[in-house]
């Protein structure tokens, strides 16, 4: 079961994500101020939870009335709201996680973000944005990306500690190289044969990121291989 994370810092282009990432996905949780989001999506979520500091009440109420469950957490806790949205979802049975507007609020909204979707990689955690894709990899998740086309930009990032990582198609090539947590080794290559590029992470866990920049005249998607 594939679940939608929506959360509370869009940016232009969210709204329309938004309403195509939710016709594909099975739930819909709508992490606090998300739910805002939701509803100029003229999306109703499954579920909308949180402290509801940054969601009005007149908001809170649409989104009642038009059939979403509400879970409402004291301010006062030890876990942030997308880390309780990412319990909700494991705990109704999701198999995939994909985030978004999660990464343009404030920077240890977006850290703290990305450090608990590397703690929750059996989930296969994707980050979808606007102008950003961004996959978690590891063992007990998903150990392996094949993404193009050519020319595109594709940066490693390892979380959590080292990791050890191997890399195909592109203009530097990695064979299971180590790449100490945080790294620039890894960050802006480029996608140099037309099928595209192979990431393998071999230990430890292992973000993808393909920037959708606005002077680049191509993005960079996921295919099977």
């Amino acid at each position: 079961m594939k679940a939608l994370l929506v959360a509370a810092a869009p940016v232009p282009g969210s709204v329309a994500l938004v309403a195509r990432l939710a016709a594909s996905c099975d739930l819909v949780i709508a992490v606090d101020g998300g739910g805002a989001v939701c509803l100029e999506a003229e999306v109703i979520p499954d579920v909308v939870l949180g402290d509801f500091d940054s969601l009005s009440a007149e908001a809170l109420e649409s989104l009642r009335s038009g059939g979403a469950r509400i879970v409402e957490f004291s301010a006062k806790k030890d876990a942030t709201d997308l880390e309780l949205a990412i319990a909700e979802a494991r705990a109704a049975g999701a198999t995939q996680l994909v985030v978004t507007c999660a990464t343009a609020g404030r920077l240890d909204h977006t850290l703290a973000a990305v450090g608990a979707l590397a703690r929750s990689t059996e989930l296969r955690p994707e980050i979808e944005e606007p102008q950003l894709s961004a996959w978690m990899l590891s063992a007990d998740g998903r150990n392996e990306l094949r993404l193009g086309p050519l020319g595109a930009t594709v940066s490693l990032v390892a979380l959590l500690g080292s990791a050890v990582v191997s890399v195909s198609g592109v203009e530097w090539p990695l064979d299971r190289a180590v790449l100490p947590p945080s790294s620039g080794l890894g960050v802006s290559n480029i996608v140099s044969e037309e099928a595209g590029c192979s990431v393998t992470v071999h230990q430890g866990v292992l973000l993808v990121l393909a920037p959708q920049l606005r002077d680049a005249p191509r993005g960079c998607t996921p295919h099977p291989g």
